[in-house]
């Protein structure tokens, strides 16, 4: 398997040769994404002033545990999903770090995690997530959505399908879909539309 054949594939090609054992696949795709944890990691310092250099380790640790985890049937973007492991991995290092030290962390958290890190063009859950609106969204969520709808909402926003959104919170595909049929007439009247 000669690394040429690999660069002019998608990541979701990458992704199914990286699983089978292929470990040049993994490696073009660590190529394609390493920066961007690297540039993540490194936002994550500055702003959280701490010097650790194993951010950006556990940011690609989170990356490879995606590839490997993937599952391409569901509705969402393997950069989404990627960007979301990667992140979080990062995120509870910094939590770690950061347990003895009282730091405002939970807003930046918050939309780290709703943020799809990686791909460029938005979907509409990142839009409406965009960074300028998510504090009042997070606000309005807190105060006005049920502790389910709060879950079923989160869920949602990572790309998870209904089926697997009953499965998590141990209810059935019907209880989600009525759930999120209140938080979309609650958003609505949240934005007024």
């Amino acid at each position: 398997g000669d690394m040429l054949n690999f660069i002019h594939m998608n990541d979701n090609e990458l992704v199914e040769c990286a699983k089978s054992g292929n470990s040049l696949a993994l490696q073009v795709l660590i190529e394609r994404y390493s920066d961007k944890v690297l540039q993540k990691a490194r936002s994550f310092k500055s702003l959280i002033g701490i010097e650790n250099d194993d951010l950006y380790q556990e940011g690609m640790m989170g990356f490879v545990s995606a590839v490997y985890s993937f599952d391409n049937s569901r509705d969402v973007l393997f950069s989404t999903f990627a960007s979301t492991l990667s992140t979080r991995k990062m995120l509870s290092a910094i939590r770690k770090i950061n347990s003895t030290a009282n730091l405002p962390l939970q807003s930046y958290i918050s939309i780290e995690e709703e943020q799809d890190l990686f791909s460029d063009i938005p979907s509409p859950e990142e839009t409406l997530l965009s960074v300028e609106r998510v504090n009042e969204i997070n606000s309005f969520v807190e105060e006005s959505f049920s502790k389910k709808e709060k879950k079923v909402f989160k869920l949602s926003v990572l790309g998870m399908k209904y089926s697997q959104i009953a499965e998590i919170l141990d209810c059935t595909e019907k209880s989600v879909d009525n759930t999120i049929q209140r938080i979309r007439r609650k958003l609505r009247s949240f934005d007024g539309v």
